[in-house]
C-alpha cells in the first residue's frame, strides 16, 4: 500500500514517489521527443494522466502510487510542456490531443482511460472526439473546454496568459509562485518542490519563445460545442471543487447537465488541483468510477460531498 505523507509533514515530489516503482523515460511521438513517467502493472488497463496549462507530469506526483496499485499509469509532459520537445508553432487543442494519441501509439497502447486537469481535461475530451474507440472514460478535474460565461472565460484566459508568460520571460521563484498561485485552496499546499521543478522547466532557454505557442489555445474558439459535448457517449467523471466558486466550478455543473453519461462528485478542501490537495478523496472517487466503468455498470449523475 502506498503511503501518502500527512499534510503537516515536510513534503516533496520524492516523498510521494520514493516507495513507488516507476520508470521515467522519453518516447518519440510524431517526431516529438516526449517525457513520460509510468507506474503500476505493465499488463494492466491504462490510465493516461494529462496535466494543466504549461504544467508537467509532476502535477500527479501524489497519484502515481495509489492509482498504480490498480492500473498501468502513464503521465506525460504534453506537447511543448515540461521536458517534452517544443516545436516552434502555435499549439491548438487538436494539436495537444493528436500528440497525446501519438504517445499512446508510441507506447503500443490501443485504449486508455484519461484523467485530465484543466487543459488536460479539455484535451481528453478532444481525444475522445478524434478517436472515440480509444478513450474508455474521462475524468475531468477543474474541467475546461466548455463556455458557461463568455466574459469570465476571456478574463481567465487573459490572466493565465499573463502569469505564465511573465514567468517564462523572467523566471524567478516569485514569478513562478505567482503563476502557480491559484492552483491551491490552501497556500501551504503549493510546496516548494513543485515551485522548484516548475522554475527549472521555465528556465530552459527555449521556454521564453515556447510559452506563446503553449498558450495559443487560449486565443480564439477552441472549445467543444454543445453538440460535441452531447456526442461524447463515454462515461465521464466530473470533479467539482465546491470551495472554489470560480469558472471551473461553473463548468463542472454545466457538464453534469450536458454530458450523456456524467458522474458528478463534489470535493471540498481543494481548488484547481483536487488530485494533489485531496488525494485520498480524489482516489476514492476516481477508483470507484473506473471500477464501475470496467464492470460495465450504469453511470449516472451522483453528487456527494467529501
Amino acid at each position: 500500500m502506498t503511503t501518502i505523507p500527512e499534510p503537516c509533514e515536510p513534503r516533496s515530489i520524492w516523498t510521494y514517489l520514493n516507495t513507488v516503482p516507476h520508470r521515467l523515460g522519453w518516447v518519440e511521438a510524431n517526431q516529438v521527443s516526449t517525457r513520460y513517467l509510468e507506474s503500476g502493472d505493465p499488463e494492466g488497463e491504462v490510465l493516461l494522466l494529462l496535466h494543466g496549462t504549461a504544467g508537467s507530469l509532476e502535477n500527479f506526483c501524489a497519484n502515481y502510487g495509489p492509482l498504480g496499485e490498480h492500473y498501468r499509469v502513464i503521465g506525460i509532459d504534453m506537447l511543448g510542456c515540461g521536458y517534452t520537445a517544443k516545436p516552434d508553432r502555435p499549439y491548438l487543442i487538436a494539436d495537444y490531443a493528436e500528440h497525446a494519441l501519438a504517445c499512446l501509439d508510441a507506447l503500443g497502447i490501443e485504449k486508455a482511460a484519461v484523467i485530465g486537469v484543466s487543459l488536460g481535461s479539455w484535451v481528453g475530451a478532444r481525444m475522445a472526439h478524434l478517436e472515440p474507440g480509444r478513450i474508455t472514460s474521462l475524468t475531468m478535474v477543474a474541467p475546461a473546454g466548455i463556455v458557461v460565461d463568455v466574459e469570465k472565460e476571456k478574463a481567465v484566459g487573459a490572466d493565465v496568459r499573463n502569469r505564465r508568460q511573465n514567468a517564462a520571460q523572467a523566471p524567478s521563484w516569485e514569478s513562478v509562485t505567482t503563476a502557480m498561485g491559484r492552483l491551491m485552496l490552501n497556500p501551504a499546499d503549493l510546496i516548494d518542490d513543485l515551485v522548484s521543478v516548475r522554475l527549472r522547466i521555465y528556465q530552459q532557454p527555449e521556454m521564453a519563445t515556447a510559452m506563446g505557442n503553449l498558450l495559443a489555445f487560449t486565443r480564439g474558439d477552441q472549445h467543444l460545442s454543445l453538440e460535441e459535448w452531447q456526442e461524447l457517449t463515454l462515461p465521464v467523471l466530473v470533479i467539482a471543487a465546491v470551495e472554489a466558486p470560480n469558472m471551473f466550478l461553473d463548468n463542472a455543473y454545466a457538464l453534469a447537465e450536458v454530458l450523456p453519461r456524467p458522474t458528478l462528485v463534489e470535493l471540498s478542501g481543494c481548488d484547481h488541483w483536487a488530485q494533489f490537495e485531496q488525494p485520498e478523496a480524489f482516489h476514492r472517487a476516481a477508483l470507484d468510477f473506473l471500477s464501475s466503468v470496467s464492470a460495465g455498470a450504469a453511470v449516472n449523475v451522483v453528487e456527494e460531498r467529501v
